[in-house]
């Protein structure tokens, strides 16, 4: 296995070529059962080790600051994704994952905006997806999330309503959505439907949509309802998918 130096410095190369690309999980209505989003997943086809895992090339990226560039490369395509969706009729949004570093670089929420602004693409069609690592906020990102949000770009938290940490987001972000993590949709039958649909009704006494990811199962579609949630989101709905050829 190469060592995180080596990976650095192969990505370095890859950022630029079709070994990076972008698949599609797309979200349901849970009101109408239609498709109304996609999050694009960044993938990485080593030509020698084949797919590399996720985490991995996010943390080497993280590393060696590669995030700034794989982060705009992800987002030109998968804007460029959404105008062809567009043209075709499907008026879905995409969300597009951010890491917290992209934010220390300010041009990056400057080239969201003008690139979102340039395309003239309807208020809401571009989700920015936040990890809890930004919980605290920097006082740095917080005007760029901001500005974004003004100009019509969605912001949503993953990971909400596995810890306390969740609800500071709630105050402190302009936020659109949040989105429940699949083990613990997964997790709430029973005794442990109720705390989890009190969050939920947290979210919405906020004004935001909530998404329930991890569905893998009718029975997980089933509490994703019961909880509450508006979208959801998982394998027993599609798995990512490159082709984007969703009905």
């Amino acid at each position: 296995m190469p060592t995180t130096d080596d990976l650095a410095d192969e990505l370095a190369i890859a950022v630029g070529g079709a070994d990076i690309f972008a698949v599609y999980q797309p979200q349901v209505s849970l009101e109408s059962g239609s498709i109304v989003a996609a999050e694009a997943l960044c993938r990485w086809r080593h030509p020698r080790l084949g797919d590399i895992d996720p985490s991995t090339m996010i943390g080497v990226a993280e590393r060696s600051g590669l995030i700034h560039a794989l982060g705009r490369r992800m987002l030109d395509e998968c804007l460029d994704a959404l105008a062809g969706w567009r043209e075709t009729g499907r008026e879905w949004a995409v969300a597009v994952n951010v890491s917290p570093l992209q934010f220390e670089d300010e041009s990056f929420a400057l080239h969201v905006a003008a690139e979102f602004d340039q395309r003239a693409f309807p208020a809401g069609s571009l989700v920015l997806e936040l990890t809890q690592d930004v919980e605290p906020v920097d006082e740095r990102v917080l005007p760029q999330l901001h500005m974004l949000r003004e100009i019509g770009v969605e912001i949503s938290l993953a990971g909400y309503g596995d810890d306390s940490s969740s609800l500071e987001g709630l105050r402190t972000v302009p936020l659109s959505e949040v989105k429940l993590p699949g083990d613990l949709v997964r997790a709430a039958a029973g005794p442990a439907l109720a705390p989890l649909r009190d969050r939920v009704e947290i979210a919405h006494a906020h004004g935001l949509r909530v998404v329930a990811e991890g569905i893998e199962t009718l029975t997980h579609l089933d509490i994703a309802v019961q909880l509450g949630c508006d979208r959801a989101q998982g394998f027993l709905i599609r798995h990512p998918d490159p082709e984007i050829v969703f009905p």
